[in-house]
């Protein structure tokens, strides 16, 4: 993948949550993202911006929070890991 689509100027936490928690990762994007977007973290996996709240109470150093979902429906652990995500709280 072309470094500029993964060295974006805007840091972004993706927010995603599975029964059986919540997944967290840090990325940066080359555009600001908005409620539909895909993000494609591998060649066949995408996650969908739900949803974008802008800013930070500064306990993160990020500018956006995107909720996401996994493109195709719920992800498994195995799935996240392998994508980046590591289990952790958000609030």
């Amino acid at each position: 993948m072309s470094k500029s689509l993964t060295e974006g100027p805007i840091r972004a936490l993706l927010v995603t949550l599975t029964p059986d928690g919540t997944w967290l990762r840090e990325i940066r994007l080359p555009i600001a993202p908005f409620p539909g977007l895909g993000i494609r973290l591998d060649v066949y996996e995408v996650m969908n911006v739900d949803s974008v709240l802008v800013g930070d109470d500064g306990r993160w150093e990020i500018d956006v929070t995107c909720i996401v979902s996994r493109d195709g429906g719920g992800a498994t652990q195995q799935v996240l890991e392998r994508l980046g995500f590591e289990e952790g709280v958000y609030v």
